[in-house]
């Protein structure tokens, strides 16, 4: 079923098309990037997550999911962090140097090999995730995607990427949202299963 705005025009519509697009969602890269997620918090290695507009909002919705849903009671939590959430440093870098590099800034200053770096994106595109996905990809730094549209130029980069086959932005975010969930539930689920084997 397309999913442009033209043809969903009621709450039935929207719901019909929001079933038929997470049907068309792969799930085996979202359960590699679990286990890269748990692999860090084996390692005890930081993961930052990064978007603009409604993907920073996942981003940061995120990051509450994998410190908060996913910790198991006796175990050290994922270091888990979103780069949109410091307005200082977003419009210092915006306004001294460019829009462009507000991730890949911060992720310069606070990755390290090891570490993972999630953009979240719509179009995949947008030039302040690619640069950063880029740095990340050149300095050790493991690498996830979760896209939407054709997955653009970080889908095509990062070592994990996970696509939203459609271009309805308001349904690519339900599903980015519920990928995050996804994840902090089974990430606690895989943590537990550690913690009750010890």
């Amino acid at each position: 079923m397309k999913t442009s705005p033209d043809n969903i025009n009621n709450a039935a519509n929207y719901m019909t098309a929001l079933r038929a697009l997470l049907e068309q969602v792969d799930p085996q890269p979202i359960d590699d990037y679990v286990d890269m997620l748990f692999d860090a918090w084996q390692e005890d290695r930081c993961v930052y997550l990064f978007g603009n507009g409604g993907s920073a909002s996942c981003a940061g919705h995120h990051v509450a999911d994998y410190v908060k849903t996913s910790q198991v009671t006796g175990q050290r939590r994922l270091r888990a962090y979103s780069l949109c959430d410091n307005v200082e440093m977003l419009t210092a870098i915006s306004n001294d140097d460019s829009y462009d590099d507000v991730f890949r800034h911060p992720l310069e200053s606070y990755g390290r090999p090891g570490d993972i770096a999630v953009a979240i994106s719509c179009s995949g595109n947008s030039a302040n995730v690619v640069r950063a996905i880029e740095f990340a990809a050149a300095h050790g730094i493991k690498t996830a995607a979760i896209t939407g549209m054709t997955g653009g130029k970080i889908g095509a980069l990062a070592d994990v990427h996970m696509h939203i086959p459609s271009h309805h932005y308001g349904l690519i975010e339900d599903v980015q949202l519920s990928v995050g969930h996804i994840v902090a539930h089974t990430l606690r689920q895989k943590i537990a299963a550690q913690s009750n084997s010890a």
